[in-house]
């Protein structure tokens, strides 16, 4: 068992601790002379009144409560006590009793990751005394003078090193500005509500090497050691700390770092950097590029090694205790519905990037006016990870490693456009075209042994472009939907991100509303993710679908008039409202550190291009998409037919159109390559501007129709315009040929 540390007097008789006069004598004898302290005290905490010790010879810890509160103010981490581990009592002096211990020497917690150290069995055949508890590491008994008696220096066991608990606080509304820490170096409070009760704590941002020399704040021992580990990163891993101040102080009063611990270069490789901007200075902070970045990581290694191999030997650590271990924290969830809306004033946004709204050029001419409107119903529902590297023998600090998660984002894209335009034009716009693209959600706190010390902060990220075009004089109003829900999975570091994606269906589509005249394309190509950011920006992965649209709304009215030789006329009267969407859906997953993406992005495609949707608008169907039949001339029995076969002319596509033919009578269609013939009908595929000629032959006189109906074209456009049938009357000629 634990041996006492304090005097061997006041072990003879603790009624001395107890008795009013504190240190006063017995039976007449004169005051005891305390010996050494056993321990010293590693954390205060002035909220519940506990005093954290650290016992020296084998780094278990304890909690005790001083019996005058008043004596709470004036202890602080690294002052030596002494203890009575048989009667649970402790002393500030060796003489007097000062509080009772609320719990018996243990392995150190999270807080204070001291390894266990423990006795291994003795062998069977053995007949040694079993060993001391006291004992420890061999050879540390030189390196502990304050003990009250030799140590032994036997061999140990040393448990494994038990890694703080790690969770996350109550989500939060987000702040929308003042939040983003721009300073290489900076001190901040982090609070949230614990145990019904707010915590807060000050914890340092450090940004790199710069930051950790411009700390203020930062215990001497913990800059050193973080100068020389910051030297041995990989350039694409975040060179950036979270430290908790209080822990710090606390830690390294009771760990001593000797003076040789520190880097070894000199700052012979740095590379001064004189940019006032925050990226810049960051970027600056490896200080070597090329082949002198394996020398400093070489050199700074052997630094680390240094540091290790003396540190875990004085204080009595597991030789992996200042190993990079990995923080997992699990199971985050995160959820949203948000409806971000964006108005894009074409004329202003025009005037803005240097596009007179009234325009002239080699390619178009006239004028745009109107607004594009964007909105994004957005839901998410994910379950997040975040992964931190954490050294045990440096408590008080970790730093971002991972960020993960799974789950699905339902992205209702809604297209809105008023545009009034003459003459040709096709401009390009960019989203958002003020503001910035980050949609603050909310703020999820991570909390380490019990102490808020960083946030997980959640956004949606928007950007992309708009292309607005169209010919003629256009006067439009159209809505377009398309909502469509992606699943997909990432794991982003800073390398950049891996992720997986689950089939996606075709986005449902809906037109709401139309009234159009001229042809109006609006192509919007826009970004939606999910953003999540580990202390604003140490480490961030945005990831999310970027479906691309693309909408041609068409309306026409032409009359024509027609004169044939023998004198007779003709008229054609045709209109056209109809709306087109293409699109297709991509996802894009992308890793940043201070906000610049590292590594390549993940675009991998969800869908392919794809035609989505197309529908006619016009009240009754517009005659545009009814196909015209004319004859050559008249028709005669067992003689060939002659009929031309086109779209009328404000039908808005290029695209080839497939014809459905059909006959009565048993009329033979004379071969033709654009044609595939059938009995009594058959399929064709023709220019729409152009004639599609179509040849018949019936072989005996009577009344007969032929029905041409456009049924789809090239770009997967289906039509369900309603069939115009043309009624062909055949006379047989005298002598029936």
């Amino acid at each position: 068992m634990t041996k006492s540390c304090f005097a061997p007097a006041a072990l003879l008789a603790s009624m001395i601790l107890l008795s009013p006069a504190g240190a006063g004598a017995q039976n007449g004898a004169g005051p005891q002379k305390p010996g050494a302290p056993c321990c010293n005290i590693v954390a205060v905490d002035r909220a519940s009144g506990l005093v954290t010790v650290k016992v020296n010879t084998n780094g278990t810890v304890f909690e005790f409560k001083p019996s005058n509160p008043a004596t709470l103010a004036g202890l602080k981490p690294g002052q030596a006590v002494y203890a009575n581990f048989t009667n649970h009592q402790v002393s500030l002096d060796g003489r007097t009793m000062s509080g009772t211990m609320t719990s018996a020497p243990r392995a150190s917690t999270a807080v204070l990751p001291a390894p266990t150290v423990r006795e291994p069995a003795a062998p069977a055949s053995s007949s040694a005394a079993p060993t001391s508890a006291a004992s420890t590491l061999s050879g540390a008994a030189s390196r502990n003078p304050g003990t009250s008696a030799p140590m032994a220096t036997t061999i140990i066991a040393i448990d494994p090193i038990r890694l703080p608990t790690i969770s996350y606080g109550t989500p939060q509304p987000a702040q929308t500005a003042g939040r983003r820490p721009t300073d290489l170096s900076e001190l901040r409070p982090v609070t949230t509500r614990i145990g019904g009760r707010d915590v807060t704590t000050k914890v340092l941002r450090l940004r790199g090497l710069a930051g950790i020399e411009q700390a203020q704040g930062l215990p001497d021992g913990a800059r050193r050691l973080l100068a020389i580990h910051v030297r041995t990163l990989d350039p694409n891993q975040p060179h950036d700390y979270i430290v908790n101040t209080e822990l710090a102080e606390q830690w390294m009063a009771a760990h001593k770092v000797p003076d040789d611990i520190k880097t070894s270069d000199g700052g012979s490789h740095r590379q001064h950097c004189s940019g006032a901007d925050y990226v810049t200075k960051a970027n600056c902070d490896y200080q070597a590029a090329g082949d002198a970045v394996k020398a400093v990581q070489d050199e700074a290694k052997k630094d680390w090694n240094h540091a290790s191999d003396e540190l875990t030997h004085d204080w009595n650590m597991a030789q992996d205790c200042f190993a990079d271990k990995t923080l997992p924290l699990n199971n985050i969830p995160v959820k949203f519905s948000i409806t971000p809306n964006l108005t894009i004033p074409l004329s202003s946004v025009a005037n803005g990037a240097g596009v007179k709204s009234s325009f002239t050029n080699a390619s178009s001419s006239g004028k745009v006016d109107g607004s594009v409107g964007l909105g994004f119903p957005l839901e998410g529902d994910f379950v997040a990870q975040l992964n931190l590297f954490y050294i045990p023998c440096l408590p008080f600090v970790v730093r971002p490693k991972s960020i993960a998660a799974n789950g699905t984002m339902l992205v209702g894209e809604k297209l809105t456009a008023s545009v009034t335009a003459t003459g040709s034009f096709d401009k390009t716009f960019r989203i958002p075209p003020t503001g910035g693209p980050k949609i603050p959600i909310q703020m999820i706190p991570i909390v380490i042994a019990g102490v808020p010390v960083a946030e997980l902060d959640v956004s949606a990220y928007i950007e992309g472009d708009i292309e607005v075009g169209g010919s003629g004089k256009a006067d439009a109003h159209f809505e377009l939907s398309d909502p469509h829900k992606a699943s997909f999975s990432f794991d982003c570091n800073g390398g950049g991100c891996s992720s997986r994606l689950k089939p996606v269906a075709d986005p449902a589509t809906v037109m709401e509303s139309a009234e159009i005249k001229g042809q109006v394309m609006v192509k919007p190509s826009v970004y939606t993710a999910l953003q999540l950011d580990f202390d604003f920006d140490l480490l961030s992965a945005r990831v999310g679908p970027q479906p691309y649209l693309q909408g041609i709304a068409s309306g026409c009215a032409e009359a024509s008039a027609q004169q044939a030789s023998d004198g007779t006329s003709t008229s054609e009267e045709n209109h056209a409202l109809t709306a087109d969407l293409d699109g297709g859906i991509k996802l894009r997953a992308e890793a940043l550190v201070a906000e610049q993406v590292v590594g390549k992005p993940w675009t991998p495609s969800m869908t392919g291009n794809k035609h989505l949707w197309f529908r006619d608008l016009a009240p009754g169907g517009s005659t545009a998409l009814v196909a015209t039949v004319q004859s050559a001339g008249p028709v005669t029995a067992a003689k060939p037919a002659s009929y031309r076969v086109k779209m009328p002319t404000c039908y808005p596509y290029t695209n080839k159109v497939q014809y459905r033919v059909t006959w009565t009578g048993n009329a033979t269609p004379a071969p033709n390559s654009l044609c595939q013939w059938q009995a009594k009908g058959g399929t064709c595929q023709g220019d729409p501007a152009k004639d599609l000629v179509i040849n018949l032959t019936w072989p005996t006189a009577g009344a007969y129709s032929l029905t041409v109906v456009p049924v789809s074209d090239d770009h997967h456009r289906s039509f369900s315009s309603a069939p115009q049938v043309t009624q062909v009357t055949v006379s047989a000629a005298p002598g029936g040929g």
